[in-house]
């Protein structure tokens, strides 16, 4: 009448951590593709960390999602992989597309290289004065010489 424990019901169910380390890397991939776009001297290591981050964490998703549903009996979080597995394939499937498009950016051709002279130009600055490059290096008032100018470059579509 009393059924008896199987070997497998008496050992505890074990925590699934793999979908979670699945979602750390995937914003890690993802958190690296910006830092590759806000700090571009870095060009050569970020993208391919990317890649590699977003590797695997895709492979730890899908390892989770073989865990949780393949061997429910010893492993936990059906639930919670079915919850975190999308996120993570999303944040991956964003970094795929930024890395194959990233690509297709044009070459600026006509911007200025470090060391060149900066051809003169005015700009309205924020209390509406115009303000060329040749006045920023003029003579003050007290008749010191300014050393440099910092310019920025913005690079984008607006």
């Amino acid at each position: 009448m009393f059924a008896r424990l199987s070997d497998m019901d008496t050992i505890a169910r074990r925590r699934n951590h793999d979908p979670w380390w699945g979602l750390l890397l995937a914003l890690g991939a993802v958190l690296c593709n910006a830092l590759f776009f806000v700090n571009p001297p870095a060009r050569q290591a970020l993208p391919w960390l990317s890649i590699a981050m977003a590797a695997g964490s895709f492979l730890l998703v899908v390892r989770g999602l073989i865990r949780a549903f393949a061997k429910p009996q010893l492993y936990r979080g059906k639930t919670l992989n079915s919850v975190l597995a999308p996120i993570s394939l999303l944040m991956i499937a964003l970094v795929a597309f930024v890395s194959v498009h990233s690509r297709e950016l044009p070459k600026s051709a006509g911007a200025p290289r470090i060391g060149d002279q900066a051809p003169d130009f005015t700009l309205t600055d924020t209390t509406g004065r115009q303000v060329s490059l040749g006045a920023l290096f003029a003579p003050a008032a007290d008749g010191s010489q300014p050393k440099a100018v910092l310019l920025v470059f913005y690079r984008g579509y607006w």
